[in-house]
């Protein structure tokens, strides 16, 4: 979903534009369902308030972010730039179209395509009490990872500790029958 519409898909915009009346277009369902909507850059946060404000259901999983990132929250969206709605599509789509935050629905083959309730439900049962999906955590602790650039691209290691002060992690690694501590930036190492 990053990184703008997918090569099979395509965004509706705004008021006015021959994009509402393909959204007026689409089969007439009357029940509420989840789409996906594309919002302004860092704004997802903004749509889904003034959405619900608007009498919109909205549903912004949030993840943990890791290596957490230089600067700002080391929590942000699971998927950037957009926001799930739940609305009738027939009903109720100039709402979220002439929303503040919002650019677009997310279509393919011609128009919003309803998200299945059991896509929502995988998502919020992944999440922890305070609402933030956690991927990767091991329960002794320990935590396997996977070097992403460097000499040793490709290998897996058990995360020892984090240096935070100097951006770097320790892992250890199996070389030769012996595991070795190694220091490393820890923009190289990715969760499990």
């Amino acid at each position: 979903m990053r990184g703008g519409t997918q090569s099979a898909g395509r965004s509706f915009a705004g008021p006015g534009s021959s994009a509402e009346s393909a959204v007026r277009d689409q089969p007439k369902v009357s029940r509420d369902s989840w789409y996906v909507v594309a919002t302004q850059r860092h704004r997802e946060s903004v749509a889904s308030v003034f959405l619900r404000q608007r009498g919109v259901p909205t549903y912004l999983p949030v993840m943990e972010q890791w290596p957490p990132p230089a600067v700002g929250s080391p929590v942000g969206p699971m998927f950037p730039g957009y926001l799930f709605v739940r609305l009738s599509l027939m009903n109720s789509s100039h709402l979220v179209l002439r929303t503040n935050g919002v650019k677009a629905f997310v279509c393919f083959g011609g128009g919003p395509v309803p998200v299945s309730d059991d896509v929502i439900e995988f998502l919020r049962t992944r999440e922890a009490p305070d609402g933030v999906i956690r991927c990767g955590a091991a329960s002794d602790g320990a935590r396997e990872v996977r070097i992403v650039n460097g000499p040793f691209r490709g290998w897996t290691a058990v995360l020892e500790k984090r240096l935070p002060a100097r951006q770097r992690v320790t892992v250890l690694l199996n070389l030769l029958q012996r595991d070795m501590s190694v220091e490393l930036p820890e923009r190289w190492v990715r969760r499990v």
